[in-house]
């Protein structure tokens, strides 16, 4: 999930809209062609019947892109075998159990991924609600919101306290000020027409031609110009109408929910996408932990579920298909893919679980889901076929979009307490003993979370004492002999709150966590974001799914993950290319959607992103 704060105000719950994530680039209606499958009782997409089980499909990664692709092939029939480089599920939906271990009502989960999901991403709720966590969830506690009920922030030297609809504790008329003027005046009217692509993409009023009309007027404006070449941080200055000394306001508190300048570098559309579809707004904490989503695709039957699935009997899963081909699916590293002259894979997988011993694979399909930074060091790395045109596993093109995508770095750094002492009620008249912490200190933004109103059997509480992103994260490599990172925040927050010894209310049982997407090395970075000018390389990753449709030849290697999408970092645009490639499959098959609900690859000539080229 990017580094870009939620609304406070300017919600679409607070105002009653019912707002979908309909990616402006491509304004499918994946949560509703996903929807519609499911009230008929059918897969997402058909293929002669006489193929069932016959064709295998390698999915490498089981993040939750891997895993719903996975998952939506084998109802399809087909035999999904999924590898994971790591010795776990879930990728960057990570969720770890701290606290008590004797006693899981003192526990807590520590989200080391993702941990706060958008009403607006129908595509991945359908999910949620159909493994059962959405009757496990509520509001996540942003800053400036009614489920943080107070927010400190701690600015050059001086701090404000605020409660969310409070006369004794009121919002700082400044933040309110800016997250007005943001909206009405700088994304509101002319050019960025804030409220009409909105509205575009409400349920009741949508309207994907508009959509496309007005985004596209983004792209390419009359004068030959585009605002894919100008960065957040210039539209600003150029749209704005403040101060470079409001712009570095803004950069540090935002709303006074969270600073904006780690985005300011990027592309101007990579906010506008979020903004425009409700991303950045309504955030929701799943109560039983992210990665459970993954895993339960991962272990259950379709009939678990409450699916169809045309082939394989009531007791298969996407495990159990699995480890049929290989016996142990994780520790599993692919290290080189060759594209065979009969339209199919040779794999190389080197199992890092044992002696590193690599063994050639085949398979029909591929589908890759992991950072596409990983795959541009694979094409190097073993024989001159990954260089040969013919058989190159993508065009020149493509390589050279995946060579320059850019990705942001993240860290976090965890305590589990022994209570939720910030909720204690306060003397009339008095703050809090502590807030969610937005701070233009090494902290950055500290968030507090309390599980105690779960419905699972972990009920502790703890807190992200920094949650940071780019070169803030950056701060957090590296070894700290004599003190730790996480002693270093904790000795920041107590010198912001001095009434609170904060270390008396961590748990001592477990150590704490501090963890960096940067340094971990099957993901190299927490996310893609785009830079200035990088709309052509994104459209070019994104349309590989397309690749030999058109032609009557569609390729059978093909590229998923968030990444891969036009949102990276948020797991509705993980998921979303996961449709596309199971919906590619389908077709390489000489099969498809179904006639009544066309797909991504069946809408494509309807949707498909602009070619600035062209």
């Amino acid at each position: 999930m990017p580094s870009i704060p939620s609304r406070s105000l300017k919600s679409p719950h607070l105002a009653n809209k019912n707002v979908t994530a309909l990616i402006p680039d491509f304004p499918f209606h994946y949560g509703q062609y996903l929807d519609d499958a499911q009230a008929q009782a059918r897969p997402l997409c058909q293929i002669d019947p006489l193929l069932h089980g016959t064709k295998t499909v390698l999915v490498v990664g089981a993040g939750v892109c891997g895993m719903v692709a996975a998952y939506e092939l084998m109802k399809m029939g087909l035999h999904p075998v999924v590898v994971e480089a790591t010795d776990r599920i879930g990728g960057r939906l990570y969720s770890v159990l701290q606290g008590d271990p004797a006693n899981p009502d003192k526990q807590v989960i520590c989200e080391l991924g993702a941990m706060r999901f958008p009403a607006s991403g129908k595509a991945l709720f359908h999910y949620f609600n159909k493994v059962g966590m959405n009757l496990n969830s509520a509001p996540f506690p942003n800053p400036g919101s009614d489920a943080a009920v107070s927010t400190v922030v701690d600015f050059k030297g001086t701090t404000n306290y605020y409660e969310n609809q409070s006369e004794a504790f009121p919002k700082p008329a400044e933040y309110v000020q800016l997250e007005t003027e943001f909206f009405e005046n700088f994304v509101g009217g002319e050019p960025f027409n804030f409220e009409k692509i909105e509205a575009a993409m409400t349920e009741g009023t949508i309207d994907q031609a508009l959509i496309k009309q007005l985004w596209n007027g983004l792209l390419k404006l009359a004068d030959g110009r585009s605002w894919d070449d100008v960065s957040f941080y210039a539209a600003l200055l150029q749209e704005s109408g403040w101060s470079k000394q409001d712009i570095d306001l803004f950069g540090q508190i935002g709303f006074g929910t969270g600073g904006w300048n780690t985005n300011y570098p990027n592309s101007i559309l990579e906010l506008l996408r979020v903004l425009y579809t409700g991303l950045d707004a309504d955030h929701a904490l799943m109560y039983d932990g992210s990665s459970t989503l993954p895993q339960k695709l991962w272990s259950s039957t379709a009939r678990d579920l409450g699916d169809a699935c045309v082939e394989w009997a009531n007791d298969k899963s996407v495990e159990s298909l699995s480890k049929a081909v290989l016996a142990t699916p994780f520790n599993q590293e692919v290290r080189d893919i060759k594209r065979e002259a009969d339209g199919g894979f040779s794999v190389l997988i080197q199992d890092n679980s044992t002696d590193g011993q690599a063994d050639w694979h085949p398979f029909d399909f591929v589908v890759y889901t992991p950072h596409v930074r990983i795959l541009d060091k694979m094409r190097y790395a073993n024989t001159p076929q990954s260089l040969n045109p013919e058989l190159a596993l993508l065009p020149a093109e493509t390589w050279e979009a995946i060579m320059n995508t850019h990705y942001m770095q993240s860290a976090k750094i965890f305590a589990a307490t022994t209570s939720a002492f910030w909720n204690e009620t306060p003397p009339e008249g008095s703050p809090r003993k502590m807030s969610v912490t937005l701070s233009d200190r090494l902290t950055r933004g500290t968030y507090l979370v309390d599980y105690g109103d779960s419905r699972g059997k972990h009920r502790g509480s703890g807190i992200y004492l920094s949650y940071t992103w780019n070169d803030d994260a950056l701060k957090f490599l590296g070894d700290r002999a004599s003190l730790s990172h996480a002693q270093l925040c904790t000795t920041l927050l107590e010198n912001i709150y001095p009434d609170i010894k904060l270390g008396e209310h961590f748990s001592t049982s477990n150590a704490f966590i501090e963890y960096n997407w940067e340094d971990q090395p099957f993901h190299l970075g927490a996310f893609k974001m785009n830079l200035p000018g990088h709309y052509e390389y994104q459209r070019r990753i994104f349309s590989q799914f397309m690749t030999g449709v058109a032609q009557g030849n569609p390729d059978g290697f093909v590229l998923a993950g968030d990444d891969v999408s036009w949102t990276g970092g948020w797991a509705e645009g993980a998921v979303s290319s996961a449709i596309n490639a199971v919906n590619k499959i389908a077709v390489c098959l000489g099969g498809g959607s179904y006639a009544q609900a066309p797909g991504p690859v069946e809408s494509w000539e309807a949707l498909k992103p602009i070619d600035l080229n062209n």
